[in-house]
Order: structure tokens, then sequence, then C-alpha cells
């Protein structure tokens, strides 16, 4: 088998492999025989054997390990893996890098030792086995071998499909089976959600267990330099230079000058790199480094001969950079970006108005007298000096704009203040949540109620004070303006929309992930065809149709008819009749073939749960 692999035909060989798993599982062979010969296999061009051989490998590791872990075999077999990552046979190296990440995702080896050995892998020659240790770094592993990976749909949809297959098991037979399987099924998608949320929190784990990530982004970064990879290959590298340099603060300032030549609008994925390098961005990078390039984002996307998606995916941009390095932001370039918040584009004007949102909480002294605001107005001259990280008053004004500030009509209760301000020392992510249709309904009707309620208020306060005769006449000062410009207070814009008084929060972490969404922003919906009109029409009656069959997906069965007929017209019914004439023979002839029945049904059940 060792030698004679390629002579020997499919099926004898996977005959083979699977007997020597069977003598593997019962310890009647050492898998240390077994795992040189097993890798030799993987470079067979047999698809199902590949496949077999691998689940074996890591199922085996797992029941090693499944009641406490065995060190000593840990690490003879760690050893032997890591062997095989330095093989010259690109298939070997790349089922051995599988199994390593397959066990860090199961949690067996999460150690520095498996993390710091991935990421020598970065440096390969070989261009699939370098795309997955990046992938390893980025949290975008998955737990099943590449020859049987096929993308899944999302756990919402999955549910959803579930539910609509067991629509149609009330009127079949073995109903609480099919239901008790379809609460199986269901866990399962539930815990393959969680499972994929957990590949986050494990790449950021892994990325602060390596050893010295300086020199292993200065290393990345000056292969990258050189590369001649494809683009995506590339671009995946950059992401994981830019994630290293947020995540531990670290300072490569070739890296910035390197993504400027990027920064044009007809460049590919160009939303991605702007993300990569607001990710690369902190605190402790010169601001000499950055400026330079926040000018060449507001000269080839901020310009008036740009479209306005253009114009907001760089001032989407340009608010992520300087909301980590306000340093870099010089005031006359700000003032002149801010004067977009009066834009007749509605995503442009969103991204102006978060840029000034952004400004209030980092350095309102940048910002235009008018622009800064009631709460910044209060304290204009602070600044970050170079390093500093947030201070005290940035979290307060942080929780405060996290938090809602919509009044009820007539109820002047201040607002709640959120559950985690009592844990200071926990570290906090916040989120950005886009408002829908019916949140903007709910707004909307609120801030009529508000002003309804304050009209009322006013009416009453003038009717109690003109009254004739008293003494105290004297006009007390208007606080309407003052209301007013509270109420007109600028809104964070995250979503399809915007509305006052809804704050909703920055992403503004530094080391945070920065998805390509918050650099795209706002999305305007384009004015449809007549055509596509028309065709939009013909789906949404398709769809009704279709809704309406998933919903009642066989009908009502004619017993359950009955159940829903009047008495009055049942009892004059054929059946009924017959029984009332039926002779006490009749009787219990039909009471002894129904226990015949019960009895065969039960015999039947208990054959197929032995069977």
């Amino acid at each position: 088998m060792e030698h004679q692999y390629e002579v020997l035909g499919k099926d004898l060989r996977s005959i083979i492999a699977q007997a020597l798993i069977q003598l593997c599982n019962r310890d009647m062979v050492s898998r240390f025989e077994l795992l040189p010969i097993f890798f030799k296999l993987f470079r067979c061009k047999d698809k199902a054997l590949r496949s077999v051989i691998y689940s074996h490998v890591v199922n085996d590791v797992v029941r090693l390990n499944r009641k406490a872990k065995d060190q000593k075999m840990n690490k003879k077999l760690q050893s032997f893996f890591l062997s095989m990552l330095k093989g010259s046979h690109a298939m070997g190296v790349k089922k051995s890098l599988d199994v390593i990440i397959d066990l860090w995702s199961r949690k067996i080896w999460n150690d520095s030792r498996t993390v710091n050995a991935v990421a020598d892998m970065c440096f390969s020659p070989i261009a699939k086995v370098k795309a997955t240790a990046c992938r390893f770094f980025l949290g975008l592993f998955d737990y099943k071998d590449e020859d049987n990976y096929s993308k899944k749909p999302e756990a919402s949809v999955q549910l959803k499909d579930l539910y609509c297959q067991n629509a149609s098991i009330t009127h079949v037979k073995r109903r609480k089976k099919r239901l008790r399987k379809m609460e199986r099924t269901k866990k399962k998608i539930e815990k393959m959600s969680r499972e994929e949320e957990g590949n986050q929190l494990s790449s950021l784990a892994a990325i602060d267990l390596l050893y010295d990530p300086q020199s292993f982004s200065e290393r990345l970064f000056s292969q990258l330099k050189k590369s001649t990879d494809p683009f995506e290959l590339r671009l995946l590298m950059m992401n994981v230079i830019s994630r290293l340099i947020g995540a531990h603060r670290l300072i490569i300032l070739n890296f910035y000058p390197f993504l400027q030549k990027y920064l044009h609008a007809g460049q590919t994925s160009v939303t991605r790199i702007l993300a990569y390098l607001a990710q690369a961005s902190h605190s402790l990078v010169p601001p000499e480094d950055l400026e330079p390039v926040i000018r060449s984002l507001a000269d080839n996307f901020v310009s008036d001969r740009s479209s306005p998606e253009v114009m907001a995916v760089g001032l989407n941009a340009i608010r992520e950079i300087a909301g980590r390095c306000p340093l870099a932001m010089s005031s006359d370039l700000l003032q002149d970006l801010v004067q977009y918040k009066t834009s007749k584009a509605k995503g442009v004007m969103m991204a102006a108005r978060s840029l000034i949102s952004t400004f209030r909480m980092v350095d309102p002294s940048k910002l235009h007298r008018k622009d800064r605001g009631k709460n910044a107005s209060m304290n204009p001259n602070k600044q970050r000096e170079y390093g500093q990280e947030h201070d005290e008053d940035d979290e307060k004004l942080k929780e405060m704009m996290t938090t809602t500030t919509v009044k009820k009509a007539g109820d002047g209760a201040p607002s709640e203040t959120p559950d985690h301000q009592e844990e200071p020392a926990k570290k906090q992510f916040t989120r950005v949540r886009f408002l829908t249709a019916k949140d903007f309904h709910k707004l909307k009707v609120m801030r009529e109620q508000t002003s309804a309620g304050r009209k009322r208020r006013r009416s009453h306060e003038e009717k109690d004070d003109v009254q004739p005769g008293s003494s105290n006449d004297v006009e007390e000062p208007d606080n309407s303006e003052e209301e007013d410009d509270d109420d007109e207070e600028m809104v964070i814009e995250g979503g399809h929309g915007h509305i006052r008084n809804q704050m909703l929060p920055l992403n503004v972490e530094e080391g945070a992930e920065i998805t390509e969404d918050a650099i795209i922003g706002y999305v305007p919906r384009k004015k449809m065809t007549k055509e596509e009109r028309r065709e939009c029409a013909k789906e949404g009656r398709e769809g009704v149709q279709k809704k309406w069959a998933m919903r009642n997906p066989t009908g009502t069965t004619n017993r359950e008819k009955l159940k829903n007929k009047p008495f009055l017209l049942a009892k004059h019914s054929s059946k009924i009749r017959k029984k009332k004439n039926l002779s006490y023979k009749e009787q219990q002839q039909k009471t002894s073939a129904h226990i015949k029945g019960l009895k065969k049904l039960a015999k039947k059940r208990l054959r197929s749960m032995r069977g």
C-alpha cells in the first residue's frame, strides 16, 4: 500500500484503507505506523479516499482527547504534523495544515506552538497553503475539509426551509417522530451558527498568541511588496497585516504609502482596501504619515466631479481613519468636508454628518462653532495628544451618544442609562444596528406626539400666567428655541435613512474589524424602469400564491372539516343514523374489529423499533 498505491484499483485501495482504519480504531496497529502511509495516500487522485482518510485522522485525535487531554501523545502527534508541513508535496502540506486548523477550531490544539506553526505557512511558496494560513488569522476557516466543503446558507434561511419542509406533517402518520427529528435538526443548525460566531473570537486569540507580531508583519509586508500572486491573495495578506497593526498597535510606516497607490475610484475592491487602511490606523501612528493619505482620499474621492456613491465612500473612509487618529486631520480640510452636510445626495449628507459626530467626540475644536453641538460646546478645547488613548470624557460622551434620547409625549422622565456603566472594567464592543421602516414610523409618531405635548404645555402655561388681577405679570424667557436646538442635534446615521434624536454607536475601537459595509454606508435604491416594475409586480403575485401554499401546504382533511360541521347538520348524516340502528351483535363485531386493529398497529410499531 505504501509503494504500490498508484497501481492498485480504486475499489481495492479504498477497501484496504478502510481495513487499516478499523485496525487502528481497535488499537491493533500503532497510529504512528499508519500516519505516514495515509499522508502518502493524500497524493492519490481519489477524492472519496482523501475525504475518508482526512476524517479518520481528525476524529482519531478528537477521540484521544475526549475525556482528558493526553499531553504526551498530543506532543508526538503535533511534531509529526509540523514535520509534514515542511514537506515538498503540495497536497500533503495542505492536508496537514487543514488538520491542524481543524483541531484548533475544535479547541484541542489551541496553544501558541500551533499558531506560530500556521504563521510560518504564510510564507509558503504554495499559493493555496498561503491563502489557508492567512484565512486562519482572519477567522475565515471552516471546520470541514475543502474536498467536501460547500458553502452553506445562513442559519435563519436553514431554519425557514426546515419549517417549510415540515409544514405538512400535521396530517401524516408518525407525526411525533417527525417533530422530534425537526427539533434535533433545529438544535444542530443553532449549534453551527454559534460555532460560526465563535470563529471571530478564536481568530483574535490566534493573533494574540504570536511570538513576535512586529517581525511577522514586517516579513509578510516585505513578501507582499514583491508578490506576483493573484490579487485576491494579496488582499488577504493586506487584511492580515492591517489586523495585526490594529490589534497590537504596531508601527509599519511603509504600509500606508503602499496602500495609497490603490486609492482611486476605479481600483478593483477599493472599499476593502479602504477598510484595511482604517483597520491599520491607531493613535500611535505619526500624524505626518496619515495626513497625505487623508489628503489623497479627499482629492480622489470627495470632489464635485465624482459620483455621490464615490463621495460617500471617501467620506466614510476618512471618518474611520480620523476617528482613530484625529491629529492627522487638519481643521481646514475638515471644515471643507463638513460643507457636504447639506448635499442633496442622501449618502453624502449622511457620511458628512457622521464625520461631524465623530469629531464631536474626539476633537470638537477643529469643527466650526455651529457644528459642535451642545455637549461638545461645553468642552471645546478637548484635544488628544499623540499616543493618548480614550479618556473619561470620551467614554462618557460615547455612552451618552449610544443611548436613545427620544422622550415620550408629556413624559419628562430622564432617559435610561445602559446597564454596562456599572462595569467599566470590562471591554465594550459596540455594534451598529440599521434602522428599519417600522423604527422610522415609530420615531415619527413619537416626534409628532412630543411636539403636540409641548404646544399643549405652552398653551396651559400662557393661560395660567395671564390671569386678571394677578400681581406676578413678569414675562419669563421663552425656552422653546433651546428645546428646538436640542431636538435638532445631529445624528450618526448607519442605515437606510436618518431620524433625529436617535443616536447610533460609532465603531472607533482600535483593533476592531471594519467591514466593507461601514465604508460603503447608505446605498440609495435606484429608480426602476417600466419593464422592471412590471416584472416585480408579476413576482409579487406569484410570491403571494407561494406564501399561501407554504402556510397551507395540504389544505384540510375531510375529518377536520367534519369537526367544524354544526351538530344539528351532522346528526342527520347517514353514518350517525346507521349507528343508531345497529343491533347489539353488530356493535360487538365492530368493537372486536377495532381492538384487533389496535393490536396489529402495536405489533407493527414494535417490529419497526426492533428493526
